[in-house]
């Protein structure tokens, strides 16, 4: 299986999208990601294909992840990395320079459990 390094996935503060990460969610992420119980699934711009020959298949695992703090402008703020499981198709796309960003869907109460979870998109 072919790991990546860790890369940042996210970051506390306001989003693009207006959604607002936390730290909190941040720690909760990395403490309670557990990829043989709920893995997250690396999808192709937030779409899921319904069979694995479709446009839209999975093009990956999210293999681990951890907190870190990261400075920004003078800002020290908690950042999500990742080190990902990528498929042959990922990497190929990577390396023609595309799908180089990520971003991650958060669910707040990851089956009712009252921590978040997320899964990862590429």
């Amino acid at each position: 299986m072919l790991l990546s390094k860790y890369y940042r996935v996210a970051i506390e503060g306001q989003t693009t999208d207006g959604r607002k990460i936390t730290r909190d969610w941040i720690n909760q992420m990395a403490d309670g990601y557990n990829r043989t119980k709920y893995g997250a699934r690396i999808w192709l711009e937030h779409v899921r294909g319904l069979f694995a020959d479709s446009a839209f298949p999975a093009l990956g695992d999210v293999h681990s992840v951890e907190a870190r703090d990261v400075d920004i402008d003078g800002e020290t703020r908690r950042a999500l990395y990742a080190q990902l499981a990528p498929t042959d198709q990922l990497v190929a796309m990577n390396q023609k320079k595309q799908k180089i960003f990520t971003s991650i869907e958060v669910d707040p109460d990851f089956a009712g459990t009252g921590q978040p979870t997320w899964s990862a998109w590429v």
